[in-house]
């Protein structure tokens, strides 16, 4: 059973950005299953390493889209990412660290909530902004920088990019 189930309220209207966070759910719920059913620390960390790559470009296509539209809070909006990425690396320390099944589920939950946090709230604040700009909801073919391309492709393979 997933830990994290999409829901059309969690859209942003994005294509690129919903298939980032869908992508970021599928790895929460990757991990949240491979904890229940035993996995060793070491292919959890590799999945953890994923989620947390993978969020990295995430935040790269917002941060791009920002610049292509001039948000006004885009400074701050990139603030929280680093933030956001210090707290996926805290959890993912925490879960490796962890020996007992209560710290296990904690880091899950909070997980949930990092990402319920990111896409429910911190994301609503540059949806109107999107909009008013008339941001192509697809977005399927964005060009992205070639150092993101290599990113993403290692993820699929869990491999760490260089």
């Amino acid at each position: 059973m997933p830990l994290i189930v999409w829901t059309n309220r969690m859209s942003v209207g994005v294509k690129l950005l919903d298939n980032d966070h869908r992508k970021m759910m599928l790895l929460i719920n990757e991990l949240h299953e491979d904890l229940m059913t035993g996995h060793t620390k070491p292919a959890l960390d590799r999945i953890f390493e994923r989620l947390v790559r993978h969020t990295r470009t995430h935040f790269a296509h917002e941060e791009q889209l920002f610049a292509e539209t001039s948000y006004p809070g885009a400074e701050a909006h990139k603030q929280e990412h680093v933030q956001m990425i210090d707290q996926l690396r805290t959890l993912q320390a925490r879960l490796i660290a962890a020996d007992e099944i209560s710290t296990d589920i904690e880091v899950m939950d909070r997980l949930r909530d990092w990402l319920f946090g990111h896409v429910l709230s911190s994301d609503r604040e540059y949806v109107p902004h999107l909009q008013t700009q008339e941001v192509d909801p697809l977005l399927a073919a964005w060009a992205i920088p070639e150092k993101l391309q290599k990113d993403t492709a290692a993820l699929d393979t869990g491999a760490r990019p260089v």
